[in-house]
């Protein structure tokens, strides 16, 4: 048959047309007041300065101008609980066939980063300063920046880099970030920030790192042990008050992490820690995290990847998307937590002995696995790879931040106004003003033009017959 392209379609006609310039103006209109000082160019549903689009298009032009796997504009690899075994064994026979897999697929992406999401140092972190241990040459550098030059790597804490249950100092691996072209562990948490082209456009991507330790806690750790590696922040733990310092601590990162949700204006948002939200591994799922990280993340449309677990999953729950990605240097724990997932949500993971007990089965035997993430004009991909690269499984694309997401940050930045000076107060609500007005001006417009037709003062020019330009032009 035919191609679609080059001719008109059957829908919209004539008299339509000038229903949808209107409405598409509306449209814009509406974009940049709900996108408050994140003011960037959307294609309007129908638009005078490019007859050759229509309604019927947008699903075309959405579709042309979306990531694809081999040639995504941005793009990053992740990994968790990567780092080696002991003091004894700095590193792994399955880490190292596991960071082959993950260097060549950043080689292959041309990735901007990586990220690395705890456990850096097994089993029980550093004891001594970063300049005295040679766990970061053997482990880290060795490992994975020797073969991925020039490569920023984004770190962050797990349980053993607090010491599980014996004496470590964490604030050694924030100090290494300076003594190290690679590693970058600026604080316990922090935000990666990155502007990129795509197609005709600009995007953005912010990247918020939490440090769940000190969120919530852990038992085999104990109160007192976070609460003596927090004091490098600058407070001194309460004597005789375990858990008082880490609970001020956790409080200040939980105020801190709703603000730059907030105020967040990127395309895309992601939130990544070491504890899983939901797991179905030996760790299993995380209360605290269900409990005040889940509707955060819900509320300002992000998404969150951890580690904690040695598997590999996707979990899909009321919408939020959450990943699982702990297999860095083994593979991996049963599902024996699968009842604290709710009933349904596990979408894909690789579990049990070289992912004996996987769901969908495996073809081969499965050492370790990390993730690449990918991003585009209008979606971003997730892809779960085994220890040698090979894509075990692709999430279903995710489209860029909507309307309604970006709007919750507006709504939550009205609530910081408090914070601003008067000139700021006043120069805001001047311009909410302005694009209000713009707004309702459009919309009187509009509902004018419907009256006039309905009277028959605009018949012939409604519906009149007139040529349609074809669709490429």
């Amino acid at each position: 048959g035919s191609s679609h392209f080059g001719r008109e379609p059957a829908f919209p006609p004539a008299r339509h047309r000038r229903i949808l310039d209107m409405v598409g103006a509306l449209y814009d209109a509406i974009l940049i007041i709900a996108g408050s000082m994140h003011v960037e160019f959307v294609p309007p549903l129908c638009s005078r300065r490019r007859p050759g689009f229509r309604l019927f298009h947008l699903p075309v032009v959405l579709l042309f101008s979306s990531c694809f796997p081999a040639a995504c504009d941005l793009s990053f690899v992740a990994i968790g609980d990567w780092g080696g075994e002991s003091s004894e064994a700095p590193s792994t026979p399955s880490q190292i066939a596991t960071a082959w897999g993950l260097v060549s697929t950043a080689r292959a992406l041309h990735a901007d980063f990586a990220l690395m999401m705890g456990d850096n140092l097994y089993q029980h972190g550093v004891l001594s300063s970063a300049e005295a241990s040679g766990r970061f040459e053997e482990t880290f550098e060795k490992v994975y920046p020797r073969h991925l030059p020039g490569t920023t790597f984004y770190a962050l804490a797990g349980n053993h880099d607090y010491g599980e249950g014996e004496a470590a100092n964490v604030s050694a691996q924030v100090a290494y970030t300076e003594m190290s072209q690679s590693w970058h562990f600026p604080a316990l948490w922090y935000k990666v920030h990155r502007d990129f082209e795509a197609g005709t456009g600009n995007r953005s991507l912010d990247l918020l790192v939490i440090d769940t330790v000190s969120l919530c806690g852990m038992e085999s750790i104990g109160d007192e042990r976070i609460d003596s590696q927090l004091e490098f922040l600058g407070q001194a733990a309460y004597a005789g008050q375990p858990g008082r310092l880490r609970r001020e601590v956790a409080e200040a990162q939980w105020t801190w992490l709703e603000k730059e949700l907030a105020v967040s204006r990127a395309d895309y948002l992601w939130v990544s820690g070491h504890f899983p939200i939901w797991s179905l591994g030996v760790d299993g799922s995380t209360p605290c995290l269900i409990d005040r990280l889940r509707p955060l993340l819900m509320k300002y449309g992000a998404h969150y990847i951890s580690g904690h677990d040695h598997n590999l999953e996707h979990i899909r729950y009321e919408g939020l998307d959450t990943f699982v990605v702990g297999a860095g240097k083994e593979c991996c724990y049963s599902p024996v937590n699968i009842d604290t997932v709710p009933p349904g949500a596990a979408h894909f993971y690789v579990a049990g002995p070289e992912g004996s007990e996987s769901q969908p089965a495996l073809p081969f035997p499965v050492l370790g696995g990390f993730a690449s993430l990918r991003f585009g004009a209008e979606i971003s991909v997730v892809t779960l790879h085994a220890h040698n690269g090979t894509a075990l499984y692709e999430a279903p694309p995710f489209p860029r931040r909507t309307l309604s997401s970006k709007s919750h940050a507006l709504v939550s930045s009205v609530r910081l106004l408090k914070a601003t000076s008067g000139l700021e107060f006043a120069a805001m609500i001047s311009w909410v003003a302005i694009t209000l007005a713009f707004s309702v001006a459009a919309s009187i417009c509009m509902a004018g033009l419907f009256a006039r037709k309905r009277r028959g003062a605009m018949a012939s020019e409604f519906f009149g017959s007139v040529q349609q330009p074809s669709a490429l032009g």
